[in-house]
């Protein structure tokens, strides 16, 4: 079994045998460097309903936006525990 992981930047998707919340990678499709965010958190941050995204949301890249829903409260992650 694999798991998904989404490019911030161009959101390609990479399959990984192991589970972790992000791995950092460059992108082979668009060539940034980045963290690749596991597709539970890219499908969490989907139902942030818009009326909490803030101004440019839509511009910005899939790990801002994660940083963002967790510093504003709209996304908890339980640090401690398994994903």
């Amino acid at each position: 079994m694999t798991e998904s992981y989404v490019c911030p930047t161009c959101e390609r998707v990479e399959e990984r045998s192991y589970r972790v919340r992000f791995i950092i990678l460059t992108c082979p499709d668009c060539g940034e460097n980045g963290r690749f965010i596991h597709t539970s958190f890219v499908d969490r941050l989907e139902e942030i309903p818009e009326s909490e995204h803030p101004e440019g949301w839509a511009d910005m890249t899939l790990d801002e936006r994660l940083l963002y829903a967790v510093r504003e409260g709209l996304l908890q992650i339980d640090i401690t525990g398994p994903m």
